[in-house]
C-alpha cells in the first residue's frame, strides 16, 4: 500500500477513531488502527470489539491496500509531523510501514497481514432510522449519562433506553435512585414502534462527533449506528429487559418551588462542602411559604445553611436527598430557572425547567423517620 495525505485531516480522523480503543484489550490487534487506501480515499477504523468507528478522508493512492498499525504510536507521530503532508507505504507481508515527511523518515512495525476483526453491520432495509439535528447528541449526553448506573449487579441499568415511536424519540437513563427522561419530536418517523438499550459509550462518542451537520441514527440486527459526513460509529446493543420506569414518575405534587438555576447551584455546592467530608450526610431541603432552606450537618465536621426566597406552592415540606444527586440534576439543566415538584417526603420528586417540557429528572429522597 502507498498513499499520501494531509497531516491535519489524518490527525483529526485519528483523534476521532482511536477513542474507541481499549489499550488493555487482550487481543493485541484490537489496540491498532486500520488504514485502508483505495479510490482516492483513506479509511481509518478502530474497535474495542463492542463498538466500531470508521473515518474517511481524501488521499492520493499510488498502490491500494491496507495495514494495521499500533494506534498510540501512529497517532503520536502524525500529530507531531512538522509538514503539511506525508507519504505512507507499507509492506503487505510484514505490515512494516514507512512514513516520509519532508526529508525525514519514520518506520512503524504493524500487525503483518492481519486485519481488524470484521465488525457486523446493519443490513439495508432492516433498520429504524431518523435524522438528529446538529447538537442533539451533545444535549442528550449532558441530560442522561450521569444517571446511568455504575453497578455491575444490574448491567441493563448501565445503558440508555431508546424508544422510537410515531413522531417521537424517547431516551431514559436510571440507576434505580434517580431517572433522567428526555424526548424530542421526529415528525418524519412514522414506522413501527421500537425500543433498544444502548451502551453509554455510544451516546458519549456521538456527542463528541465534531460536525455542524445532522447525524443519522439507526438501529437493527442488534446494532446501533450513528453516521455523520465522513464518520460512522457502530455499537452493539445491550441485552436485557429495561425496567418499567413510568411507574416512578410522579403524576402530581404536594409542594412546588421555582428557583434561579445559578443561585441554587451555588447554594447546593456550598452546603455540600459539609456533606462531601462525610458521605453519609444528606442534604436537607425545607420549604415554607416563599422560602427554600438548604442545610447539611455532620457531627465531626460542622454545618452549613442557606436560605433563598422563591415562589412556592402547596404544603410545607422537610425532605432529605443525596447532595451529589441533587447537584448532578442541577448541572444537567440548561435554563435560567429550575422547578422542584415534590410528591411526598418518601416519594419521588421531579426536577424540571419552566421552558422545556421534553426533559425532566426524577429523584428518590433518602429515607427518614416521619
Amino acid at each position: 500500500m502507498k498513499f499520501s495525505a494531509t497531516q491535519d485531516e489524518t490527525a483529526s480522523a485519528l483523534q476521532q477513531v482511536i477513542r474507541v480503543i481499549q489499550p488493555q484489550n487482550t487481543m493485541a490487534i484490537a489496540t491498532g488502527v486500520q488504514l485502508e487506501a483505495r479510490d482516492g480515499r483513506l479509511q481509518l477504523s478502530a474497535t474495542d470489539l463492542s463498538n466500531h468507528i470508521v473515518a474517511d478522508i481524501p488521499c492520493e493512492v499510488s498502490d491500494p491496500g491496507y495495514v494495521v498499525l499500533p494506534a498510540s504510536t501512529f497517532n503520536d507521530l502524525i500529530h507531531r509531523l512538522p509538514t503539511a503532508t506525508f507519504e505512507l507505504s507499507s509492506n503487505p507481508q510484514t505490515g512494516r510501514a514507512t512514513i516520509r515527511y519532508g526529508r525525514n523518515t519514520a518506520v512503524i512495525n504493524g500487525f503483518g497481514q492481519d486485519m481488524l476483526p470484521e465488525f457486523p453491520h446493519i443490513p439495508a432495509g432492516q433498520n429504524q432510522s431518523i435524522i438528529l439535528p446538529s447538537g442533539t447528541l451533545v444535549a442528550l449526553s449532558r441530560e442522561l449519562l450521569f444517571a446511568c448506573s455504575k453497578d455491575d449487579a444490574r448491567p441493563i441499568l448501565k445503558g440508555v433506553y431508546v424508544k422510537l415511536e410515531a413522531g417521537r424519540l424517547v431516551m431514559v437513563a436510571t440507576d434505580g435512585s434517580r431517572l433522567s427522561h428526555s424526548w424530542l419530536p421526529i415528525p418524519e418517523y412514522l414506522d413501527v414502534e421500537a425500543s433498544v438499550v444502548i451502551s453509554p459509550k455510544v451516546l458519549a462518542e456521538g456527542a463528541r462527533i465534531n460536525t455542524s451537520e445532522a447525524i443519522s441514527l439507526k438501529f437493527g440486527s442488534g446494532l446501533i449506528e450513528l453516521s455523520a459526513p465522513k464518520l460512522t460509529f457502530t455499537g452493539r446493543l445491550l441485552d436485557g429487559q429495561y425496567p418499567d420506569y413510568d411507574r416512578v414518575i410522579p403524576e402530581d405534587y404536594i409542594t412546588q418551588c421555582r428557583v434561579p438555576t445559578a443561585d441554587l447551584r451555588g447554594a447546593v455546592e456550598r452546603v455540600s462542602l459539609i456533606a462531601a467530608k462525610d458521605r453519609s450526610t444528606p442534604l436537607r431541603i425545607r420549604i415554607e411559604s416563599g422560602v427554600l432552606e438548604l442545610s447539611a450537618e455532620a457531627q465531626e465536621i460542622g454545618q452549613a445553611q442557606e436560605v433563598m426566597d422563591c415562589p412556592t406552592e402547596g404544603q410545607d415540606l422537610d425532605i432529605l436527598f443525596n447532595p451529589t444527586y441533587i447537584l448532578d440534576a442541577i448541572k444537567s439543566m440548561d435554563s435560567e430557572d429550575i422547578i422542584f415538584e415534590f410528591s411526598g417526603v418518601q416519594s419521588p420528586a421531579k426536577i424540571r425547567t419552566p421552558d422545556r417540557s421534553s426533559y425532566f429528572h426524577v429523584l428518590l429522597p433518602l429515607r427518614q423517620l416521619v
